[in-house]
């Protein structure tokens, strides 16, 4: 009779095994078969034919256990120990869970007291950015040979019912530089880089940047026309209308971005991770940018700021739904470049920017109203029509858009069916 149970054994604990059998003799000189000399090759016992091999084991093996086709205390193929190694611990600060826009800072380094530290932070950022906006404005006061280049600085800058080229290069770069500035704060302080304040994607998505133009585009040119019925224009052209008209095009679009990488991107994703649920973060942060935008705007009448509120919260609900600031931008950069084109063009030019006098009537709020609740509904469909994911996913970014998912270790069975 063979002896089944000592080709369970691994390599070494068998040859001791055959060591001790042969040694126990029954004082006949007989020992019972074990005189043999075992095989270096698995032989497998008649006794068990009809009966499955044995499966290897699944799950993590022990250490110096023997994987499937390895003896005990050898290594794998290519140098690799037969034990699993140890799994690698993720140091990212991106959210190790999904995440929608406005708590994308929410990761595994968050800390309640970030938000503070990154305010700290992008004010002086900003204002060092918007300093250097001035040398353009210098550069042009040395061309022209002005006496005094503070007088003429400052009043290149601040005439804003006179407004030239030069002044008005120097207001949308101290707008454009809100970019890095919110960025740069954002990275230095959180860990996350600047792509994650463009959308969930880490970057900007640019075809669904300009389908949101293409499909809004119509809707603001009719809601600037009724504008410009409803306050007719009181000044005229001004002499530089072809430059300035040159700038509106090049400059508006990030001047647009600027303020929506800030007052949309930065304070909406600061305060909104403040909150652990996602729509009390929602609904704060698109206050707190709500209120901001209006009142950094300087006009105290009521339907100016209601008009200004409307794109702040239309432009917040868009990025919650579409995880990016793409139809933010789009809309703001489609109504600036509209009115600033035709106050260029046609005449108003010292009515293109809002003042502390400025003011404004119930017709402008409800129009404002109407057009970016509209203009959020077109948004809407098309995300949903485009399959837009609108929260960031640490899953499918850790596979990419081409991975597949790796196989497992042990299949559930390595023989096929009879």
């Amino acid at each position: 009779m063979s002896d089944a149970g000592r080709w369970c054994l691994p390599d070494p604990a068998r040859k001791a095994h055959w060591i001790a059998m042969s040694s126990n003799s029954y004082g006949d000189g007989s020992t019972r078969g074990f005189d043999k000399v075992p095989p270096d090759i698995y032989q497998p016992d008649p006794e068990l034919a009809g009966y499955p091999p044995p499966q290897p084991p699944i799950g993590p093996l022990g250490y110096g256990q023997a994987g499937p086709g390895q003896p005990y205390g050898q290594f794998g193929p290519y140098g690799s120990p037969a034990y699993p190694p140890p799994v690698p611990v993720s140091t990212s600060a991106l959210p190790q869970v999904p995440r929608v826009y406005q708590q994308m800072l929410r990761g595994p380094q968050y800390r309640w007291w970030k938000p503070l530290l990154c305010l700290v932070l992008v004010l002086p950022l900003a204002l060092i950015m918007m300093g250097l906006a001035v040398v353009p404005v210098l550069i042009a006061g040395l061309i022209n040979g002005a006496p005094d280049l503070v007088e003429y600085t400052v009043r290149t800058t601040s005439d804003i019912d006179n407004l030239g080229p030069i002044g008005f290069l120097y207001l949308n770069l101290t707008l454009i530089v809100l970019i890095p500035a919110s960025g740069l704060s954002i990275w230095i302080v959180h860990g996350i880089r600047p792509g994650f304040l463009s959308s969930v994607a880490g970057r900007i998505r640019w075809r669904w940047l300009l389908r949101c133009v293409a499909v809004i585009l119509p809707l603001w040119a009719v809601y600037t026309l009724l504008g410009v019925m409803v306050t007719p224009f009181t000044s005229p052209r001004p002499d530089h209308w072809v430059a300035l008209l040159v700038l509106v095009l090049l400059m508006t679009p990030l001047q647009a971005a600027g303020e929506e990488y800030f007052f949309r991107g930065w304070i909406m994703q600061n305060v909104g991770a403040w909150f652990a649920r996602p729509m009390v973060g929602l609904v704060v942060s698109i206050a707190v940018s709500a209120v901001v935008f209006s009142a950094l705007h300087l006009s105290p009448d009521p339907w100016v700021l209601g008009s200004i509120a409307c794109l702040a919260v239309a432009s917040g609900l868009a990025a919650w739904r579409t995880g990016g600031l793409e139809a933010g931008i789009a809309m703001h950069a489609v109504n600036n470049m509209l009115a600033l084109s035709i106050l260029v063009i046609f005449g108003g030019w010292s009515q293109a920017f809002i003042r502390t006098d400025t003011t404004g009537s119930p017709m402008m709020l409800l129009l404002a109203i109407a057009v970016n609740g509209i203009a959020l509904g077109l948004i809407f469909w098309q995300a949903k029509r485009a399959g837009l994911q609108p929260y960031y996913d640490p899953a499918a970014r850790q596979m990419g858009p081409t991975s597949v998912p790796p196989a497992p270790a042990y299949p559930l069975s390595q023989y096929p069916a009879p």
